[in-house]
This record gives structure tokens, C-alpha cells and sequence, in this order.
């Protein structure tokens, strides 16, 4: 809540920690800037006085991808405003974490990984509607739309719709027989060197997938709107695999290079907003593996977002 302005404002990335009985017992702000030249005065002192207004805010930092000028520093620590820059992160990682004693750096203690994904490589689709036509066709731009008859919110067009389900298949049929056993058994050739991917064998599959909690209605031509039930999915799976390098960056404090986090950035393949964070601890060598998941609206803003990396 900006007090000032009588409403709630958005701020880049927020912290919550709540008791048992679901009261705020701690709160902390980020705003988060992307520029080309290093933050100056003008800009720092925007965020900082939006942070101000909000007294619920108990820590205020800023982190920026360029730096920041002297007088946007002098300004910062006026306000007892933290400010961070996200630099490569090259440096040994027993510099930072003590207890990491002859640890190189992030690139020697991750070199690489690997990703192996399940490809329908060969499909077609055949989808059912119990309230619509026995056959009816459709384009790739044909919208979607709710039960309602407004556009749908989750997924616009017959293209989207159809490449989630797609995805829905091989994410249910990845950890079952036979793809399960294909992944441990058959050797793996370089099918593209382009795009830096092996292919094992393909073998023929069919997956009928249940679709009528998507409440997803078409619309055409000479038929009332109609909802689609299932898909079947004919053709011919295959399991591709690509050795993945990171990237490696750190946040750091500027006024006394302080550590705020590590980070190893890599896409591995699949845009559903799935994640894992490494957490190396201040004291002691136990390190913590977290898996989370990305909300469909922060996705959507992160996909509009870029960073430019040396090439």
C-alpha cells in the first residue's frame, strides 16, 4: 500500500514472512532496473521515494544490471536504501562461502547438464467435442473462448491451445513405459548439430488426453459454440537430449561487496515456468536444492523482458 497515494502499487520483486496466525512479520522490497548507462540520481531517487510511501516496506534495496552513478550512490545511502549490481559471477566460489574451501569458480563447479526432453516428433490430432460436430476443422489462428463467449483467457488460438497439449502429453507420458525404459536403454546419435540436440529412436504411440476441465469452446462457422472433451494424439514419440552451459551471475552490495545471491541462468528447453535454485548457506557446506514454479502472469511479464550478455 503506497499511503500516499491512497493505493496499492506494484513493486518488482516482494517479500513476505508470515506466523501462524497469518500476520506480516517481516516485508521486503526490490525494485529492479534494466538500463543501458548506470542508474542515475534522478532515477534512484524515484524509487526511493516510492518505496517511502510504503510503510509496510521494513528493507528497501535496489538492483540494477548497469550500475549506478556517484550521486545515485550518495542518494541511496542518505535513505539507508540498499543497492545491488548484477555482475559475472567468474570469481572462485570459495571466495564468497568460506566454508567452500578450494572451490573454483561457478563454471568449474558446474560445467554443464544435461536435458532430456520427450519429443512428439511425427503427430496428428484428432480432437472431440460431445456437444459439437462429429469432424469440424480448424486453423492456427481459429480463437478460443470461454464458457461465457468472451475470448479465453489462458489460451487465444487453436496454435497455443494445441502446443500445450502437446506438452501436456509428453510431460504425462516422460516418466511411463515405454518412454521411461527407451531413455535408459537406446543409444543416442547427433540428429542436429545445429541446434546441438541428440535423437534416440522414435516408436509409434497414440495418448488420448481428457480436456473438458480446460472449458475450452470453439466457435465456427454454421454451429453453435461447442466445447472440446479430449484429443487423441497419433504419430511418433522420440526423447532428445542437449548438453546445457550456464550462465553464471552475482548480485552484489555496492557499498561493501556483500554477497546477496548467486545465480546460474539456463533454458533447458521447456517454457512453463518450472525452476530450481541451488542455495549455497553462509555458514557450513550443506548445499539446499528448492524447486518451484513461475505464476502464468509473472511469466508473461518475464517473456517480454531481455538481457543482453556479451557475445
Amino acid at each position: 500500500m503506497d499511503e500516499a497515494a491512497g493505493k496499492e502499487r506494484d513493486v518488482d520483486v516482494t517479500v513476505t514472512v508470515t506466523d501462524s496466525n497469518g500476520e506480516v512479520s517481516a516485508f521486503k522490497a526490490s525494485e529492479v532496473k534494466h538500463e543501458g548507462k548506470p542508474l542515475d540520481v534522478v532515477a534512484v531517487e524515484q524509487l526511493i521515494l516510492k518505496l517511502a510511501d510504503m510503510p509496510r516496506v521494513t528493507y528497501k534495496a535496489i538492483f540494477s544490471t548497469s550500475g549506478y552513478t556517484d550521486g545515485a550512490q550518495a542518494k541511496a545511502k542518505r535513505h539507508e536504501v540498499d543497492l545491488y549490481s548484477m555482475l559475472p559471477w567468474d570469481r572462485p566460489i570459495a571466495e564468497n562461502f568460506p566454508d567452500f574451501p578450494g572451490v573454483g569458480t561457478p563454471g568449474e563447479f558446474l560445467a554443464h547438464f544435461q536435458s532430456s526432453l520427450l519429443y512428439w516428433a511425427e503427430w496428428q490430432s484428432y480432437f472431440v467435442s460431445t456437444t459439437g460436430p462429429e469432424s469440424f476443422s480448424f486453423k492456427d489462428e481459429t480463437p478460443l473462448f470461454s464458457p461465457e463467449g468472451k475470448k479465453h483467457q489462458q489460451y487465444s488460438t487453436m496454435l497455443e491451445y494445441l502446443n500445450e497439449v502437446l506438452m501436456r502429453s509428453t510431460g504425462l507420458l516422460c516418466t511411463q513405459s515405454p518412454a521411461s525404459n527407451v531413455l535408459k536403454t537406446f543409444p543416442y546419435n547427433m540428429h542436429n548439430e545445429a541446434e546441438g540436440y541428440m535423437a534416440g529412436p522414435a516408436w509409434p504411440h497414440t495418448h488420448t488426453l481428457d480436456l473438458s476441465n480446460d472449458e475450452v469452446y470453439l466457435r465456427l462457422e454454421g454451429h453453435a459454440p461447442f466445447r472440446l472433451d479430449s484429443v487423441t494424439i497419433s504419430g511418433h514419440l522420440q526423447w532428445r537430449k542437449r548438453v546445457i552451459e550456464p550462465q553464471f551471475h552475482i548480485f552484489e552490495r555496492v557499498s561493501d561487496q556483500a554477497i546477496f545471491a548467486g545465480a546460474a541462468v539456463a533454458d533447458y528447453g521447456v517454457d512453463d515456468g518450472r525452476m530450481f535454485a541451488m542455495i549455497f548457506p553462509a555458514k557450513g557446506c550443506e548445499v539446499g536444492i528448492h524447486r518451484f514454479q513461475i505464476p502464468e502472469k509473472q511469466r508473461n511479464l518475464i517473456r517480454g523482458l531481455k538481457i543482453h550478455t556479451p557475445p
